[in-house]
């Protein structure tokens, strides 16, 4: 009887630590001829190679041996992959991506039909499978069926890449003062460095929204495909477009949002009462006073809306995305990646990331119990 087994956010890149390639290849080797569902950012493709080709993003996941042979292994054997794009690996929805994948590991036929990719959800049995990062503003895409901007992904490519600063990849939901403290810590010397990358990324991020995103044309180029991808998952385009409105709308639409995102307001607000001091000092006591008055006002205002705005809002976005995907297409489990944190309560389940447990016993995934009925299960596992 075939298994279902889920995980995701592996984040491989050319660089990935060895005992995490492996344990992916021997994690295909233990469910060999099963059905794994992959839930995104099995790749990084934000971080490993930026700039290059979608039609090529199929060569990183060849370039670690050891998970193609498994990969090939499992699907010559019967096997099945439903691989749902995260996103840092947006490119493997893109078309032709499976194939292409396939013919690099050098599965023909049937076998080449049972790896199959999506750039948005997959609707299996009671399953509807996606990454979930529509749900979360920082990463969410204008349109699930086009590859484009976000506020992750920027910051990834033009903070994180540039500096090595890998740390913050999964520390992105503090503040940055916190984030800041930290660097020293992680980094020592290059920590200036760092910190002044950060703002050179988050001015690009500034320039980057309101109009720089166009959100208006990647709509357009999404709801161009939305009729095919419709038919393709059996589904008609209303329904297509009940599930495209739960999703949130992308920071960057707004360079408010951004600015506030960053918390850019904490940074004006202290720049304000410093350089109000500054003046104070200098004599200048009545333009001092004003401008330091003006920064712990401002500063007062972000810290009412609290010390850290965005601390674990992501998860409790995809929790409550999911139960809402569950109530409008009435299947009974939903399952999201992108968090990196594990989840199995009613009606939602999530892997949690593969490569970073957490301290987990083993490294965590999700075996789907009943996935061929209509009660299917979530049910939380560690691979050792």
């Amino acid at each position: 009887m075939m298994r279902t087994v889920a995980l995701g956010d592996v984040h491989l890149t050319r660089g990935a630590p060895a005992h995490v390639v492996g344990d992916v290849a021997r994690f295909f080797d233990a469910h060999r001829g099963h059905r794994v569902l992959l839930t995104g950012d099995v790749l990084d493709l934000s971080a490993d190679a930026p700039h290059a080709e979608t039609k090529r993003a199929h060569e990183r996941l060849l370039a670690h041996p050891d998970v193609a042979r498994a990969m090939a292994t499992h699907l010559d054997v019967g096997g099945e992959i439903f691989w749902v794009a995260g996103n840092h690996d947006a490119a493997v929805g893109c078309e032709g991506f499976a194939a292409r994948l396939a013919d690099g590991l050098g599965v023909r036929g049937e076998a080449a039909s049972r790896l199959r990719a999506s750039p948005w959800f997959f609707r299996l049995d009671g399953v509807h499978l996606e990454h979930g990062h529509r749900f979360d503003p920082d990463n969410a895409p204008a349109h699930p069926l086009v590859v484009g901007p976000s506020l992750g992904v920027t910051f990834v490519e033009e903070f994180i890449v540039p500096t090595g600063a890998h740390a913050y990849l999964n520390a992105n939901d503090g503040t940055p003062l916190d984030l800041f403290v930290s660097s020293f810590k992680w980094y020592g010397a290059r920590a200036p460095y760092v910190i002044a990358r950060f703002f050179t990324t988050a001015a690009s991020a500034l320039k980057k929204s309101g109009k720089g995103f166009d959100i208006a044309a990647q709509m357009h180029a999404g709801t161009e495909k939305q009729a095919d991808f419709a038919s393709t998952h059996a589904m008609t385009y209303d329904e297509i477009e009940a599930l495209l409105d739960l999703g949130a709308t992308p920071t960057l639409v707004d360079p408010r949002d951004t600015f506030s995102r960053l918390y850019l307001d904490r940074v004006a607000a202290t720049l304000a009462i410093v350089g109000g001091g500054a003046a104070f000092a200098s004599g200048k006591r009545k333009t001092g006073a004003a401008l330091a008055l003006l920064g712990g006002l401002v500063m007062a205002a972000s810290w009412s809306r609290g010390h850290d705005r965005y601390g674990g809002a992501v998860t409790e976005r995809l929790a409550d995305g999911a139960g809402k995907i569950a109530a409008l297409t009435g299947r009974p489990l939903v399952i999201f990646g992108h968090t990196h944190h594990q989840a199995s309560a009613g009606t939602y389940a999530n892997p949690g990331s593969f490569a970073f447990a957490k301290g987990a016993p083993g490294r965590p995934f999700l075996e789907i119990e009943n996935a061929a009925t209509s009660r299917p299960r979530a049910v939380l596992r560690h691979f050792s």
